[in-house]
């Protein structure tokens, strides 16, 4: 099988345009005082709930009808973004993150439900998954300063609760000024 013959997705949640012009402020207000990283473009925030890599295209119609099992047997929930922090530490940072402050345990129940689902496709489960959207990614090794400060900055954010009543199998074509995402099919929460 070629790599023509398959695309690179992953299982996420889209976030609201409202939620991603206050990512957008939160980034911006970082700019100032954290240098060396490549910052998410605006609109390509999304919460990723399984990573699949390379799939095959007749794989796609197996994954869309787990997909579809498990969006119908979900609930709608709400959920809170607030708080920074980075993967894997404070010391070594490689990615800077939002995190939520409300609806996180609904999150993760998700994503299991996700990772069972695909378990059965063959795919490994995510043992590592921790709710986040990511801000940044530094380019090398970089002292971030007054983290203490940064993560009280941000901690609550006005405004920042949305519904999660969907997600979306999408598409990411990798290209030298950035990926691409492009939703193949959302499935609604009940």
């Amino acid at each position: 099988m070629g790599k023509s013959d398959s695309i690179r997705c992953f299982i996420a949640v889209e976030i609201p345009t409202r939620i991603q012009a206050l990512i957008l402020e939160v980034q911006r207000t970082l700019q100032d005082k954290i240098s060396g990283v490549t910052w998410t473009k605006s609109g390509n925030h999304h919460l990723t709930l399984k990573f699949l890599g390379e799939v095959e295209q007749q794989q796609i119609l197996r994954i869309k009808d787990v997909l579809s099992s498990i969006a119908t047997n979900s609930v709608q929930f709400s959920i809170e973004i607030g708080g920074l922090g980075v993967f894997p530490n404070w010391k070594r940072p490689r990615v800077l993150w939002i995190g939520f402050k409300q609806g996180n345990d609904k999150i993760r129940a998700l994503s299991t439900s996700i990772n069972k689902g695909m378990e059965g496709l063959d795919y490994p489960i995510d043992t590592r998954f921790r709710p986040h959207l990511t801000l940044a990614r530094f380019k090398k090794h970089v002292n971030v300063p007054n983290s203490s400060e940064l993560l009280n900055e941000f901690e609550t954010l006005t405004n920042s609760t949305f519904l999660i009543d969907e997600f979306a199998l999408v598409k990411s074509e990798l290209h030298p000024n950035g990926a691409i995402y492009t939703p193949i099919n959302t499935f609604r929460l009940c």
